[in-house]
């Protein structure tokens, strides 16, 4: 599975859905996530009281925790997120309505060739193979 930032703050931050995607993510036989989504999800850690250093070490710790790994995001990915834009991204005007994160967390999932594991209704919208957790939404079967 590659972890969105969502998933990732969902797990931390004890949200409704993070024993799903928590439990998910122990069934996974590889877990990755990328340098824009720890970026995105420790920033948001450090907009509720913590510092950047602190909040990186958390997202960083629980990233080492579930055996994950970072990957790099390179030409392809970059690539894969101009063409997931051109098709989703909200200036397009499309239902998905993504951001910057998202069309990288879709790229990184793309290129690492595994379901992107999100929360919430944005990726519903395009054609990413999925595992998406929210409010009384079972998650598919990772």
């Amino acid at each position: 599975m590659f972890l969105d930032a969502s998933v990732i703050l969902a797990v931390l931050l004890k949200e409704q859905e993070g024993n799903a995607a928590l439990e998910a993510i122990a069934l996974s036989a590889r877990i990755r996530s990328s340098a824009l989504a720890v970026f995105e999800a420790s920033s948001r850690l450090a907009g509720q009281g913590a510092t950047f250093d602190e909040a990186l070490a958390v997202v960083m710790q629980f990233v080492d925790d579930v055996k994950g790994e970072i990957v790099e995001i390179g030409e392809p990915a970059m690539r894969a997120a101009h063409a997931c834009a051109s098709r989703y991204h909200h200036l397009t005007g499309h239902p998905a309505r993504l951001n910057m994160g998202d069309c990288f967390a879709y790229a990184g999932a793309r290129t690492s060739g595994l379901k992107l594991a999100y929360k919430g209704n944005d990726f519903i919208h395009t054609d990413i193979e999925g595992v998406r957790f929210g409010p009384g939404d079972a998650p598919s079967r990772p």
